[in-house]
């Protein structure tokens, strides 16, 4: 779960439909200043599941010992690489291409996101396991995709980002360009879900407008509710609405994991309508 709170009580978004709103970014991805996805399949299906693992976990919120809910990012280790490797396991029984970049995102979570967040933390000891088995997993379906999706610059980014935990100095690798858009949709959606008064960040960095390409800065500026100005414009249409499901519970509801999972459900969906506007 994704935890806000808001003048109402807390809001809780899942993490399966924060997914889907990066999902939503990057099946509308693409223009003139940014090159249209490809592979045009794997690539969008990658960011609508990749939290796909979460999804038993959230049908319905929890609560720490004292009282507090627990937010997505304070999971501990076990259930965390346990969520996430059955959500890389079931999206690489999908499509070989975008498990490939699932268990990308997952295991660069914990090397700093092979170099795009130098200032988070080396791997802890308690999630080297899990990235050692990713990264082997990676090299397997690497070798398993034979349908021209992959070529040397791949294959060259994927020893990189293993051995060193960074791409090559230049690289024209589209995987790693899809990695990074994959990671630009993640923060995108976040900076939605994080706050009940988005964004909670006003720009996200080393967006790729192509293999090898320039990277740009995507700056939100929030305009009235729910519109928001995004520059430059990375989208095909003019204007992106999309939505996001949310249920909002009041403070009492927090009492225990019983009356959170009544309140919870007994509150029922809000769908949140965000509309993106280009620079005027």
């Amino acid at each position: 779960m994704i935890v806000a709170e808001s003048a109402d009580g807390v809001r809780f978004i899942t993490q399966p439909d924060h997914a889907a709103l990066a999902g939503q970014f990057a099946d509308a991805w693409g223009n003139d200043r940014f090159e249209p996805l490809d592979p045009r399949a794997a690539v969008p299906l990658a960011a609508h599941a990749h939290d796909d693992g979460w999804r038993r976990y959230d049908r319905r919120p929890h609560l720490h010992d004292d009282g507090t809910p627990v937010d997505f990012y304070e999971l501990d280790a076990e259930p965390w690489t346990d969520l996430y490797q059955r959500g890389i396991d079931e999206v690489a029984d999908l499509d070989a291409y975008a498990g490939l970049l699932v268990s990308m995102h997952g295991s660069g979570l914990r090397r700093s996101r092979y170099g795009l967040s130098p200032e988070w933390p080396d791997t802890p000891a308690a999630f080297e396991a899990f990235v050692e088995r990713e990264e082997a997993r990676q090299r397997d379906l690497l070798a398993a995709i034979e349908d021209g999706r992959l070529g040397a610059a791949d294959s060259a980014l994927l020893e990189a980002l293993h051995e060193t935990g960074g791409p090559p100095e230049t690289t024209e690798s589209r995987l790693w360009c899809n990695y990074c858009l994959l990671q630009a949709w993640d923060a995108l959606s976040l900076s939605f879900c994080t706050t009940v008064d988005p964004p909670g960040s006003p720009a996200i960095t080393a967006v790729p407008t192509g293999p090898g390409g320039q990277a740009e800065t995507l700056h939100i500026q929030r305009l009235d509710a729910g519109r928001f100005r995004l520059s430059p414009w990375p989208f095909g249409p003019a204007r992106l609405t999309v939505t996001l499901p949310t249920r909002t519970v009041t403070s009492a509801a927090l009492a225990d994991e019983a009356t959170l999972l009544e309140a919870y459900y007994a509150a029922g969906l809000e769908h949140l309508t965000l509309t993106l506007e280009p620079p005027a």
